[in-house]
């Protein structure tokens, strides 16, 4: 059963900077958000992007990322429109621009988003020194304080060091081989401007190791302290995060058992 925290995560709009407002016209194809799918490396990444619509257009539209995909051999980017607040799709073919939204620096064209496709690099240097397992954990961990960090709508240096202690932590935690990429992981985390869903999603993957959860919860609070200021949204969030991180150790434990089930049950004769 769907909890009410989530219920109202999945309607929660994207938490983008209130500073970042582009518009995009209604025309543009919209489809619905991803449901159900693992969350990828690229969700909550938060960029700016010129782009030609089909009827050759051209316009700068913030979007916060959800998933890349090839939707019939063509690589798309499936994204929450800054100024609609809606998800829509958008044909890497024509993004001539991708721009850093933190800091102004362009990434690339539309093909810089290929480093996201799932499964797509397996050398290290693309996967911050360590594996993509454990890429995809710190990703999810980066989502998670970016939207704690980003929902009283303002992005302090603070909030940033707590994100680094956390990566150090978790690193040192967990015991990986090699050191962080600080400079890249914390460039990865300014761009982040996670909706609800993608907050959800990433608090589920860290249902799988107590080790881990230990860690999140820790700079959950360490993020939200780190201004001197804890505002309503703020109490909120964390305490939606605790409710949020029990659902999903539930929901482990409860799939656990049915395997266990399933594996003494008898084969059909």
């Amino acid at each position: 059963m769907v909890s009410v925290s989530a219920q109202r995560l999945t309607e929660k709009v994207a938490v983008l900077p209130p500073s970042i407002a582009v518009a995009m016209p209604e025309s543009e194809a919209e489809a619905p958000p991803p449901a159900g799918d693992e969350p990828q490396p690229i969700a909550g990444f938060l960029c700016i992007i010129e782009y030609v619509n089909a009827d050759g257009v051209v316009s700068e539209r913030a979007i916060s990322c959800r998933k890349y995909e090839h939707f019939n051999g063509n690589p798309r980017i499936g994204a929450i429109c800054g100024e609609s607040r809606r998800y829509k799709t958008f044909n890497c073919d024509r993004i001539k621009a991708v721009t850093d939204a933190q800091t102004g620096e362009c990434l690339g064209d539309g093909s810089f988003f290929e480093q996201f496709l799932v499964g797509a690099y397996k050398v290290l240097k693309h996967d911050w020194n360590t594996t993509s397992s454990n890429k995809s954990l710190i990703v999810a961990g980066l989502n998670v304080l970016s939207f704690m960090a980003r929902c009283d709508g303002r992005w302090h240096r603070l909030e940033e060091q707590a994100i680094e202690d956390f990566v150090c932590s978790l690193w040192i935690r967990k015991e990986w081989e090699n050191e962080p990429p600080m400079a890249e992981i914390l460039a990865h985390a300014r761009r982040l401007a996670p909706d609800g869903e993608v907050f959800r999603s990433a608090i589920a993957q860290y249902a799988h190791s107590s080790t881990a959860a230990t860690v999140l919860t820790r700079f959950v609070n360490r993020v939200v302290a780190a201004d001197g200021v804890i505002c309503d949204k703020e109490h909120h969030w964390v305490a939606e995060y605790g409710e949020l991180l029990e659902d999903a150790r539930r929901a482990e434990s409860a799939a656990k058992s049915a395997y266990k089930q399933a594996q003494k049950a008898p084969m059909p004769s």
